[in-house]
């Protein structure tokens, strides 16, 4: 199968949040259609946000997704950007290692020092792709808190 790699635009949009609410059940997160949708215009209407590539079959059909956002580091002095979700509907052809390589691509672009990304625990298969790829596990641990608005 023939895949595109392309930046997603504002007219992805519907297209997307069926994909992203595929890698919210799929990765046992709650889904609330609403946030999802906010996330993703976010990311296409504010490059200052980051950005999404979208993988396309040879029809044009949204395959998959990498969504990245900004960050900044001190200690690396330059920007840190968090490759924050990644998602094919299908495994092993390949098409996550181009989604990839091309958000790799664009960051150098964008004078990037350093590619964060997450895993579940459990989710081997995507860390050894990610090892593949040249990631490596580190010691840190994230920490997150919900904050109330």
């Amino acid at each position: 199968m023939s895949i595109t790699i392309r930046q997603a635009a504002q007219s992805d949009l519907e297209g997307l949040v069926p994909l992203c609410v595929e890698y919210c059940n799929s990765d046992g997160h709650t889904v609330n259609e609403d946030l999802i949708r906010s996330g993703v215009a976010g990311l296409l209407n504010d490059s200052s946000n980051g950005f999404m590539l979208v993988a396309c079959d040879e029809h044009g059909n949204l395959v998959g997704y990498a969504a990245v956002s900004t960050g900044w580091s001190i200690e690396i002095g330059g920007a840190d950007y968090v490759l924050d979700e990644l998602f094919v509907q299908r495994q092993g052809e390949g098409i996550g290692r181009q989604l990839v390589v091309a958000v790799e691509h664009r960051c150098v672009e964008f004078g990037v020092r350093r590619i964060f990304l997450e895993t579940e625990k459990e989710n081997e298969r995507a860390r050894s792709l990610y090892r593949r790829l040249g990631f490596a596990e580190d010691d840190s641990v994230w920490m997150s808190k919900e904050l109330e608005r």
